[in-house]
């Protein structure tokens, strides 16, 4: 029998995801696994070592020379199909840029004084999604969408087939196949590991993590795998068949779902014992698991361990400094609304409301801050009465942190002076989930906000110095077009008081209260999509009969309304994104604004320039793009089946409308901006539309 301390174990975090910080479920399995004796481990962030891989100039150069040979391929072609038009868009993101682009616009963000120079930092920020954008070259059309898998490229990621079809899965990960093939199988067999765990947390992570574990199970073949993380959970939920999780995970000894730690120990004390992982326990599915849901393990987290930091190499990651996820609290305390469906819980909107005692939370992070200064709260939400609680106890501590969360509008925060209490404690800005500009659609949703009081919660918070991110969504049953958009009215009459803001659409799940009482919603049938094996979104049917779904209700007045929201031009992992770590970088230096008004750093060395090129294709800008592949994915789902592989690799092999190649020259020039957008110069450049795109284009590569 080995010693705790003396067995290997090994945790990855899974590509693609956000390279600006380490997930922190990792550092928490660590707190308790180190807690109980198990010292003997190493933690591998996969996703930010094969990025930072793809980024050598080696690498870089390849995915230049492809994108090169795929423009000539097409170029030259005597017809066009629908995949080459996007591939030909993607290729044209490699124009400008040099084999070192990549690691110099990674540089900028590790780097204090380029990190803040904000016009340098939009020129990485543009790179860095220019290059991301050309791992599709590889792969298929339209499968990356910058620093992550897009959840609506040509294929579908609720279907098992889909999922574990090796030619797919192939697919998806050979850009990266000189990294599984080097560096991955060199982890694999650096030790005898009697445990191998891997998270994933996002669903762009997960045909990844299918990948991974066929490897581990390969290299690693006496080794107890397991995977976790809130994706997997999700998808014993939301599976047709809880069982088929064995379908997507056919190599796997054990899946965790939900809160991890306690299992975490668990299995490795069965591979110390070398026996089997103990069936019936919770938050344990094995083979042997007769039930996969309602035996939920949710851990007590005043008992838990703090969590480990120390686990990561922080330079490999984009930021300046550090940058550090932690949970006080888990589950909601409100746990009221119609559309909330998190965590494993079946009788209820999400998990029940824990909270670590604030003195403990005091001495955690006065450990994480030897490591950084700048935390996130990763939280549901925290009650009034525990804020208050918690802010007076790091004020009181003088930690010299700086942090931010998602909190509810609370109709207290005036009354009770909330900002400058949070503000003395260090939050520098908080994220709110206000839904909805309808006080109607408010109510359905159970809200419990009163509209009229919103403007004054916020100015008690950004009177403080602090700055507000608001959320929401249009689409929920029975909201009529004008309801949507009063939502963006209420944030354009309101504009002061916000900094970003971000309206999504309604996504109806399956365990959310609407679903589970749909007639008091307006809702006369709920509709699953065949081919979905993981049914992570409804369709419903109104009373008049007709279909609703994620954004059937975007008109164009909508999309309008929409725009003028946008005041940065990046969205998640850059500054610009909600919650981002280097938006709470920015707002921890320049307060609410984010971005100084004025600005003496327009003369920087550009990373990119624009560019002109020269195609004998003519009407280049209207080839296909990530909004077609979206359409076809919309137009599917109106018929009740969710497209997938196959049907996208029949349809994008089809010939293009229009788009001849060689033998029909124009002598078109197409003028590429920083930001990967171009234009055609040609006839049509003295007309007002021509100006306007210029102009937009422009504007998003910080040029005017």
């Amino acid at each position: 029998m080995i010693e705790r301390a003396q067995m290997p174990y090994l945790l990855i975090n899974s590509p693609l995801s956000d390279p600006t910080a380490p997930y922190h479920s990792i550092s928490y399995l660590v707190g308790q696994a180190s807690n109980s004796g198990f010292t003997s481990y190493y933690c591998a962030d996969v996703n930010i070592a094969v990025l930072n891989y793809m980024a050598e100039p080696e690498q870089m150069a390849r995915l230049l020379d492809t994108a090169a040979r795929a423009r000539a391929r097409i170029e030259t072609a005597e017809s066009i199909r629908r995949a080459d038009e996007l591939t030909y868009r993607c290729a044209l993101n490699a124009v400008g840029l040099e084999p070192d682009s990549a690691q110099r616009a990674i540089a900028v963000l590790r780097d204090p004084g380029s990190f803040f120079n904000y016009s340098k930092y939009r020129q990485a920020a543009m790179v860095l999604r220019r290059w991301t954008n050309l791992f599709c070259l590889d792969s298929l059309p339209g499968a990356f969408d910058g620093l992550a898998l897009n959840i609506n490229g040509p294929f579908n990621l609720g279907s098992i087939d889909d999922l574990t079809r090796g030619e797919l899965v192939g697919c998806l990960i050979a850009p990266f196949t000189d990294y599984f093939d080097g560096p991955f199988i060199e982890l694999l067999t650096a030790q005898p590991w009697s445990v191998v765990g891997i998270s994933i947390n996002y669903v762009s992570q997960l045909p990844f993590g299918v990948y991974m574990c066929r490897q581990v199970r390969a290299y690693c073949p006496n080794a107890i795998l397991c995977v976790g993380g809130t994706e997997v959970s999700a998808d014993v939920k939301y599976l047709r068949d809880p069982q088929d999780i064995w379908r997507l995970f056919p190599d796997c000894n054990a899946i965790v779902v939900g809160e991890g730690e306690s299992a975490f120990v668990e299995i490795l004390e069965a591979a110390r014992l070398r026996s089997r992982v103990p069936i019936g326990r919770p938050g344990v599915l094995t083979r042997g698991s007769t039930k996969l849901l309602g035996n939920v393990r949710y851990e007590d987290v005043a008992g838990l361990p703090a969590p480990r930091y120390d686990i990561w190499n922080w330079s490999d990651y984009w930021s300046p400094e550090p940058v550090i996820y932690y949970s006080p609290t888990r589950g909601c305390y409100w746990d009221k609304c119609t559309f909330c469906d998190y965590g494993l819980n079946t009788d209820r909107p999400t998990s029940p409301s824990r909270e670590r005692p604030v003195g403990q939370v005091a001495t955690d992070l006065q450990e994480i801050s030897h490591i950084g200064r700048t935390v996130y709260f990763a939280v549901d939400a925290m009650s009034p009465a525990y804020i208050r609680r918690l802010c007076q106890q790091l004020a009181k501590a003088s930690i010299g942190i700086r942090w931010a969360a998602e909190l509810r509008l609370e109709r207290s925060f005036p009354r009770q002076q909330f900002g400058s209490l949070l503000y003395a404690a260090g939050c520098r800005a908080i994220s709110f989930g206000f839904e909805s500009g309808s006080q109607r659609i408010l109510n359905l949703i159970r809200k419990g906000v009163d509209l009229s009081l919103v403007p004054g919660i916020l100015n008690e918070v950004v009177s403080a110095g602090i700055a507000t991110q608001m959320m929401g969504f249009i689409g929920f049953p029975t909201e009529t077009q004008e309801e949507a958009l009063s939502t963006y009215d209420f944030l354009g009459r309101n504009d002061r008081l916000w900094t970003i803001a971000g309206i999504d659409d309604f996504v109806l799940t399956k365990g959310s209260i609407v679903a589970k009482a749909p007639q008091e919603f307006g809702i006369a049938k709920l509709v699953t999509c065949e081919g979905d094996d993981i049914v992570r979104s409804l369709t419903w049917v109104d009373h008049i009969g007709q279909i609703n779904g994620p954004g059937m209700q975007r008109t164009e007045e909508i999309e309008k309304a929409a725009r003028q929201l946008h005041r940065f031009h990046d969205d998640r992992p850059f500054v610009g994104g909600i919650d981002s770590t280097h938006s709470l970088l920015y707002f921890a230096r320049y307060g609410p604004s984010m971005i100084p008004s004025i600005r003496s750093d327009r003369e920087v060395s550009a990373l990119v320039v624009t560019q002109r090129y020269e195609t004998p294709l003519i009407d280049v800008e209207t080839f296909l793009d990530f909004d077609d592949l979206e359409q076809l994915h919309a137009a599917y789902r109106l018929q009740g089946r969710a497209a997938g592989y196959r049907d996208f690799a029949s349809w994008l092999g089809e010939l293009s409308a229009g788009k001849p190649g060689n033998g029909y020259k124009e002598d078109n020039v197409l003028e590429i901006y920083p930001s990967g957008g171009f234009l055609a110069i040609d006839k049509t450049q003295r007309s007002s539309a021509y100006t306007n795109l210029k102009q937009m284009l422009l504007r998003s590569s910080g040029m005017i």
